[in-house]
């Protein structure tokens, strides 16, 4: 175990970093729903999730293009791709401040505090990445909780601008070196259009879900739907920290087949381990969301095939192999928009949770298929 962690410490700080950001913001979630009536609740995440994808939509796949090619010897590439981004993040952020003002700051932030942890990643800066990662997730949560007693909903907003601003310094410091030559970036877009495909469903996966059932289904719903929701997005940091470990990595020549293996272990244990926990969880701190609790125990084995998802996504980013990761990205959101409308209508917030376990499978069995029958590239 001890040679384990020293061969793999990157990893470790990665996951701290994640796991750390994932209990402060699940915390956050879950403080919430004390405070709020399961309406508000909802409310409150569909106005997230609206900004949050919507600078999902603003990176273009360029922070995974930064991560993948940094390690690679493009050391200023994050500097063409930071310029795109200052433009594509405004344009979207004026589109949702349509909606919100507030929002609109708050896809800008987001953005730049993306760009500036996957520049760490790129570089292997492992432990500056869990300090700004966990920084800005802490500051959220204090901030968001504060100024929510001030000022309501849009305190919480603000809260979280207020933190994505602080922790964008990486971002900011590359803007001194702004200049008119994307030579680094033009030979790479092709590879970025399609990592923005794969970031898209995992984007849609996190927010559209929300987006879609808070009209559709009422915001009662998606108030018991949310909760359950974070236990899978707590649990999903683990997979997450995998493939943000494995790309550069592996890009750089490092093979970790025995890593690959290790977490799908790990997802099976965690996935059981929440199942068995989560009636005892709802029981004790969430007594008013018992309609979660079916939720809870469906997605918890959600972490098996994104953990599957993530790795196999991680192997063939590394080689530049990026066309099982583009039909891979729109199997899951034609098979996640569909069975949501017809599952959710049918079985109600049970069916919206196992659209995305149906979607997630799909999405790994296609991957494990396509990986056995495509030859190995290496990326340049």
């Amino acid at each position: 175990m001890l040679k384990f962690i020293k061969a793999n410490k990157g990893l470790i700080y990665i996951i701290i970093g994640n796991v750390l950001g994932a209990v402060i913001t699940g915390g956050f979630w879950l403080l919430l729903a004390s405070l709020q009536s399961v309406e508000e609740y909802g409310e409150t995440s569909y106005m997230i999730s609206m900004a949050s994808l919507a600078s999902s939509i603003a990176l273009l796949g360029l922070n995974t293009t930064v991560t993948t090619y940094i390690p690679k010897g493009f050391h200023h590439i994050h500097i063409a791709a930071n310029q795109i981004i200052l433009f594509s993040s405004v344009v979207l952020g004026i589109l949702v401040a349509q909606r919100d003002l507030l929002l609109g700051f708050f896809v800008v932030g987001m953005t730049f505090w993306m760009m500036s942890i996957y520049e760490f990643l790129g570089r292997k800066s492992y432990k500056q990445y869990a300090i700004a990662n966990t920084g800005a997730r802490a500051t959220q949560l204090v901030l968001s909780i504060i100024l929510y007693y001030i000022i309501g909903i849009p305190g919480i907003i603000l809260g979280f601008t207020i933190s994505f601003f602080l922790f964008s310094y990486k971002y900011f410091l590359s803007m001194r070196y702004f200049k008119k030559d994307f030579g680094d970036i033009k030979s790479k877009m092709k590879f970025s259009l399609h990592t923005y495909s794969f970031n898209m469903s995992n984007a849609l996966l996190m927010y559209l879900d929300k987006i879609l059932i808070g009209p559709i289904f009422g915001y009662i719903v998606l108030g018991y739907y949310q909760l359950g929701f974070q236990f899978l997005m707590f649990l999903g940091m683990i997979p997450i920290s995998f493939f943000q470990y494995l790309i550069p990595e592996e890009s750089s020549g490092n093979r970790k087949k025995k890593l690959r293996i290790v977490g799908i272990g790990i997802s099976v244990a965690l996935a059981c381990l929440l199942y068995i926990l989560s009636p005892i969880i709802v029981e004790l701190f969430f007594p008013n969301y018992e309609k979660s609790l079916s939720v809870i125990r469906i997605l918890s084995f959600g972490i098996i095939p994104m953990m599957v998802t993530y790795i196999i996504n991680s192997i063939f980013l590394s080689e530049g192999n990026t066309k099982g990761v583009v039909i891979g990205a729109v199997i899951y959101q034609i098979f996640q928009i569909t069975l949501m409308l017809v599952l959710g209508k049918w079985m109600g917030v049970s069916g919206l949770a196992f659209s995305v376990i149906i979607s997630l499978s799909i999405q790994a069995i296609f991957l494990m298929t396509f990986k056995k029958f495509v030859p190995k590239k290496i990326a340049q």
